[in-house]
C-alpha cells in the first residue's frame, strides 16, 4: 500500500508539472530580418520600418502571436546607410508569415507647423492600409530578400 502511495505521489507531481510546463507561454520562433531601404536608388538615412501581420494573405497566427506573445508589432530603426535590422519584443527578428511593411520618415518640424514636410518618398509607403510593401518572413532567407525600394 505505502509503495502504490508513493507510486501515485510521484505520478501527481510529474503531471503538475507538466500541466505547469504546458501553461506557461511559448516563444515565437523568430527568423532573422535585415535589409536596405532606399528611394530611386540612393539610401533612406534615418526612420523606421515597421512589419504589420497580413492576415488578408494568411498571416493571422502572428498577428495573433504578435500580440499576445511578443507584446506587438515588429519594427526597427533605418541608419544612416539605410539598413536596418527588425526586433521582435526585444528579440531579433519577427515570427514566420506574411506582412505589409510601413515605412515611418523621421520628421523634422518645419518652420511653419501648417507647413507640411517633404519626407522625401510617396506618403502611401507610411500608410499600413495603402502602402504596395509586403515581404514574407521566412526561415532561411536568401541575400535581399528584405530590401525595401521606394519611390519619390
Amino acid at each position: 500500500m505505502c509503495m502504490f502511495l508513493s507510486r501515485l505521489v510521484v505520478l501527481v507531481v510529474l503531471a503538475g508539472a507538466g500541466l505547469a510546463l504546458g501553461c506557461g507561454q511559448k516563444d515565437v520562433p523568430l527568423a532573422p530580418v535585415s535589409g536596405k531601404v532606399t528611394v530611386d536608388g540612393q539610401p533612406l538615412t534615418s526612420g523606421s520600418v515597421s512589419l504589420i501581420p497580413d492576415v488578408p494573405l494568411g498571416n493571422e497566427g502572428a498577428q495573433q502571436a504578435s500580440k499576445r506573445e511578443t507584446g506587438g508589432l515588429s519594427g526597427g530603426t533605418i541608419g544612416s546607410d539605410g539598413t536596418y535590422k527588425i526586433y521582435t519584443a526585444g528579440k531579433e527578428g519577427a515570427p514566420l508569415g506574411k506582412y505589409k511593411v510601413r515605412i515611418i520618415p523621421h520628421v523634422t518640424e518645419g518652420k511653419d507647423d501648417k507647413e507640411t514636410p517633404d519626407i522625401g518618398f510617396k506618403k502611401e509607403y507610411t500608410d499600413a492600409n495603402k502602402t504596395p510593401l509586403h515581404f514574407e518572413v521566412v526561415k532561411d532567407p536568401e541575400a535581399g530578400r528584405y530590401d525595401l525600394k521606394l519611390t519619390k
